[in-house]
């Protein structure tokens, strides 16, 4: 019974001290000096489960470099010799097939810190990473890069970085975007290409990393 009794005592006292919250004005905060900070873990997985990846042109990363058609004769210049691309030819992508694989971050410290430079002082976002949990990295990397050019003028067909087209003969037969020669015994059914890229690694890092904005008044800006 006492127990009960010193527990509702307890209780009363926290509420009756939560009801004399009163707000703070901006000048009363910049007096308030406190720092706060988390640890992250992040598993990153890209076509890893396993239910795979049914269709191979979905699973690529491509870029658009510069607007670059195939068909530059439609292409400008301004007043200053600089190139105007026109949209008039069909657009060129640098295509990574096959894009795969996970990353896991261990542990990630996210904290605020000062950076001081001479004698100013800049807040900065901070992360920190333990040398003893290393970033994981596993099958990270794409089965093939290649050029591809859109079906059509103007953005109109298929576009490049989902082409899978058919062609070539002998080893560098080609069907359905993979390679269909049976006696190329390394390449046959996989994408057509011309490199790869696969890692699989830990990557142990020490230090901190220091983020913050930069003005002119700053020396390292």
């Amino acid at each position: 019974m006492k127990n009960l009794v010193l527990a509702c005592s307890l209780l009363l006292a926290s509420v009756s001290a939560s009801a004399g919250l009163e707000p703070l004005a901006n000048s009363e905060l910049q007096h308030i000096d406190g720092q706060a900070g988390a640890d992250i873990s992040l598993d990153l997985r890209l076509n890893q489960t396993s239910r795979g990846c049914a269709s191979l042109e979905f699973c690529r990363l491509a870029v658009s470099i510069n607007n670059r058609y195939d068909d530059g004769t439609q292409d400008s210049y301004d007043a200053n010799g600089n190139r105007v691309a026109s949209a008039t030819g069909k657009k060129l992508w640098l295509v990574f097939k096959g894009v795969q694989g996970a990353i896991n971050i261990q542990q990630m410290a996210l904290d605020g810190a000062d950076l001081k430079y001479g004698n100013i002082t800049k807040p900065a976002v901070q992360l920190g990473f333990d040398p003893l949990k290393p970033i994981q990295i596993r099958n990270l990397g794409f089965s093939a890069l290649s050029i591809e050019t859109d079906g059509g003028v103007n953005e109109s067909g298929t576009p490049g970085y989902l082409a899978m087209g058919s062609g070539g003969s002998g080893a560098n037969a080609y069907s359905a975007g993979k390679y269909s020669d049976p006696t190329n015994q390394f390449d046959f059914g996989r994408e057509t290409g011309f490199t790869g890229l696969n890692i699989n690694a830990n990557l142990s890092v020490a230090g901190t990393i220091k983020i913050f904005s930069c003005d002119g008044s700053h020396p390292r800006c």
